[in-house]
């Protein structure tokens, strides 16, 4: 009695596991379309209750259940093959270190399938150009950047910017990655006594801009203007001046060294003053042989005569022509002028 009893409960545990497996895989038909997914719920819920409750036909309907999941295995088998067939993949699901892998990949192409935006910069060379008065070298203007860039304006600013001009050569021109163009900055300092400052300031696409520094400064001059006592003469010329007075002729000698008399910039002027006395100017000229002899006609009054005068030639007063030295351009010396005679005649006096 014992034994049918351990027999029929081990038949009566062996069934409801069938049933529950046929179950499961009965149950897999929910992933398919609306019917089959309804038929595959119910079968699901309905086959274990069926084949292991204790009853008639008991064998029975556990065949019948074992047809029912073969059934359902393999139409589900043939749904996953067809499936596999239309998108070239396998059943079996990849290893999870594969998946990883194939995402990085995917996430590294697409990273890297994208190309960066091109853009046009400009670099301008040298940083900072120093002109002695001539400049040590043209301004340079390279396009640096991946696409072609664009020379939109060349300016020259700062507080010496007047003293600076520049060519056109780059001005308004395209130039290619790697490509290049130079244009010429000249340094004028005419009247200028310290050093001038500007800057090159190049623009080009979305208002990039690129600077160049530029300093100027006059080298000292090597022309050198003076005035010595060497000739020097003094007349008393009655009736000398055209209105009919008297007047007391100066000759002296303006010297020139380290240039030439073309490199002057014209006639040289000289102012002579007499105290008490007139001033007059003149304007002298340099021969070839560096040396210039000129006369100055100081006219004289009657209250001139009879008494001592102090007279000063003075080249170049306002420092119109850029000397090495300034300090032998004034020649100070002292003439007496007799009390006039009732008949004055030409005289040579002592100065």
């Amino acid at each position: 009695m014992a034994t049918k009893e351990a027999v029929n409960s081990s038949v009566g545990l062996g069934l409801a596991i069938i049933g529950a497996v046929c179950g499961t895989v009965a149950g897999s038909l929910s992933t398919g379309p609306g019917a089959v997914r309804l038929v595959g719920l119910c079968l699901g819920a309905a086959i274990p209750p069926f084949v292991s409750t204790v009853g008639r036909w008991r064998p029975v309907r556990a065949g019948f259940a074992v047809l029912i999941t073969v059934v359902a295995a393999m139409v589900t088998y043939s749904g996953s093959v067809g499936v596999g067939a239309a998108t070239n993949s396998k059943i079996v699901p990849p290893p999870i270190e594969l998946v990883e892998e194939i995402a990085g990949r995917s996430t590294e192409t697409t990273q890297t399938s994208t190309p960066p935006a091109k853009v046009g910069l400009l670099e301008a060379m040298p940083a900072k150009l120093n002109c002695r008065p001539v400049c040590d070298s043209k301004v340079t203007i390279k396009s640096t950047g991946t696409a072609p860039a664009h020379v939109d304006t060349v300016d020259i600013d700062g507080p010496g910017k007047a003293k600076f001009t520049r060519t056109d050569e780059c001005v308004g021109k395209t130039l290619e990655p790697g490509e290049d163009c130079s244009f010429k900055v000249t340094f004028k300092p005419a009247g200028a006594t310290s050093t001038q400052t500007a800057q090159v300031v190049i623009r080009g696409d979305q208002d990039h801009e690129t600077k160049v520094e530029l300093s100027g400064t006059q080298p000292p001059p090597l022309l050198d203007l003076g005035v010595s006592s060497q000739g020097l003469s003094c007349i008393l010329q009655p009736g000398g001046t055209a209105d009919g007075r008297d007047e007391l002729q100066v000759f002296f000698h303006v010297s020139l060294t380290g240039a030439t008399p073309e490199q002057l910039p014209g006639l040289v002027p000289v102012q002579v003053t007499s105290v008490p006395g007139a001033t007059v100017t003149v304007n002298t000229a340099v021969s070839r042989s560096s040396t210039g002899s000129t006369v100055a006609a100081l006219p004289l009054s009657a209250l001139d005569y009879g008494r001592g005068h102090s007279v000063t030639v003075t080249i170049d007063p306002g420092h119109k022509i850029a000397e090495r030295s300034e300090t032998n351009n004034v020649l100070r010396f002292r003439v007496t002028i007799p009390a006039k005679a009732r008949a004055p005649r030409t005289a040579e006096l002592s100065c």
